[in-house]
């Protein structure tokens, strides 16, 4: 709303002069950029959780990468849908072109990687969890976990000389994780930093973990990618 009402105001300061100059188009023009922008910005932050949890070390560059897509796709998008209500008489506008990419696009654009810092953001803080040791609750850091097994109310927590417990279902801790933890059966969550391979048995599929111990993956569960 503020960056909506912002521009209304520039707009006005600075085309008020001008004989063709409407306010309501101008204000027309601000919702289809802010409102219908808002599905975009939804998709975006999917598609980051998503490139996250498959491609973290590329993350900054597809998201980067991948911006101007989006801006594009929005620019023809919504140039189509003010075309539609009579606004332009072609359904590319290069009169709306430079008024879309000379300002609107800077502020999408910062929408945009503002959603980008918020997912990176979010994975860093999640970095450590609280977790017993008989009565004492102790904090470890996530990347020491190899993986989880669910235990009755309880989670056992294996490292790789330790083992803490919690009370907390699987399918919730799952959700906390983030992408670096993977669940590969109703009973088992995996670090994917400690796999080391996948092995076939018959039917079954099996994870083999860099310490040598050996889980079952799940049917439901099936294909796992690391």
């Amino acid at each position: 709303f503020a960056i909506f009402l912002l521009t209304l105001i520039q707009n006005v300061i600075r085309y008020r002069h001008h004989a063709s100059y409407s306010i309501w188009v101008s204000i027309v023009y601000l919702l289809v950029s802010v409102l219908f922008f808002i599905p975009f910005l939804f998709l975006f932050l999917r598609l980051q959780t998503r490139i996250l949890k498959r491609f973290p070390r590329w993350f900054w560059f597809i998201v980067i990468a991948s911006a101007p897509v989006f801006l594009f796709t929005f620019y023809i998008l919504s140039n189509i849908t003010l075309h539609s209500f009579g606004y332009f008489d072609h359904f590319v506008d290069f009169e709306y072109a430079r008024y879309y990419f000379g300002r609107e696009a800077l502020y999408h654009l910062l929408m945009l990687l503002g959603t980008s810092l918020y997912v990176f953001t979010k994975k860093k803080r999640n970095k450590t969890i609280d977790v017993f040791k008989g009565r004492k609750m102790i904090t470890i850091g996530l990347e020491s976990i190899e993986w989880i097994e669910a235990d009755g109310h309880y989670l056992n927590f294996y490292t790789e000389n330790e083992t803490f417990i919690k009370r907390e279902r699987l399918s919730v801790l799952a959700k906390k994780l983030g992408p670096n933890f993977i669940r590969i059966h109703r009973k088992f969550i995996v670090n994917r930093s400690q796999i080391k391979s996948k092995e076939k048995e018959k039917r079954d599929e099996y994870l083999l973990l860099r310490s040598g111990k050996r889980l079952k993956i799940g049917q439901s569960f099936k294909p796992i990618h690391w």
